[in-house]
């Protein structure tokens, strides 16, 4: 029985150990232009047993924001100053305590390819050239600053084409993160732990 008890242990912990150092894999893909418009996320974990894709057209996500940034101006129009002072300092609390779970799972996660190109056009070459080389400047400071929170193991694909005399934006974005499923575990923790410190001061 104490044999039977032991092996049964023995699995449960291989097992634990396992799903705690598999690696998530998620892929993410933006594309926008005249013929598609979606955001797809595929998500693969614990080695390929599990896997889920989703594909979400980008009005709805657009629109859904819209629609949140409204209400949120519903609410503020009826605080009074006061109120919007006291929720102010619960929301900068609330984001203060979730940095440090913020920073952990930045610092676990592994940025492992980024291919990010826009086609832009805002109306006259003059103009357009000024607007693609800001653009792309935007891009390489954006992901200077990522890659000092995270770990990018590739070179980012930024790719920035000025379309003269017409006036368009289309983009594309793929990227693809990993990290631990047990690191993204402590994440959550730390984060759960943080909340109930500003909910008992």
């Amino acid at each position: 029985m104490y044999i039977a008890v032991g092996i049964i242990f023995i699995l449960l912990l291989l097992v634990t150990l396992l799903i705690l150092f598999s690696t998530v894999k998620l892929t993410l893909m933006v594309e926008h232009s005249k013929a598609v418009e979606e955001v797809a996320v595929e998500i693969t974990a614990l080695f390929g047993l599990i896997s889920h894709s989703t594909t979400i057209p980008l009005n709805d996500l657009l629109e859904q924001k819209e629609e949140e940034l409204k209400e949120k101006v519903r609410e503020q129009k009826r605080f009074s100053p006061l109120e919007g002072i006291k929720k102010s300092k619960i929301w900068f609390s609330r984001g203060m305590e979730s940095r440090k779970a913020a920073s952990f799972m930045l610092r676990k996660t592994n940025i492992r390819t980024v291919q990010w190109e826009t086609n832009i056009g805002i109306g006259n070459a003059a103009t357009t050239a000024v607007g693609a080389d800001l653009l792309l400047n935007t891009k390489i400071a954006l992901f200077a600053v990522l890659s000092h929170y995270t770990n990018l193991l590739a070179v980012p694909q930024l790719i920035v084409t000025p379309m003269y005399e017409v006036k368009t934006i289309q983009t594309y974005i793929r990227c693809m993160i990993t990290f631990k499923l047990g690191h993204a575990m402590i994440a959550v923790i730390k984060l759960l732990k943080s909340q109930k410190k500003l909910q008992e001061a």
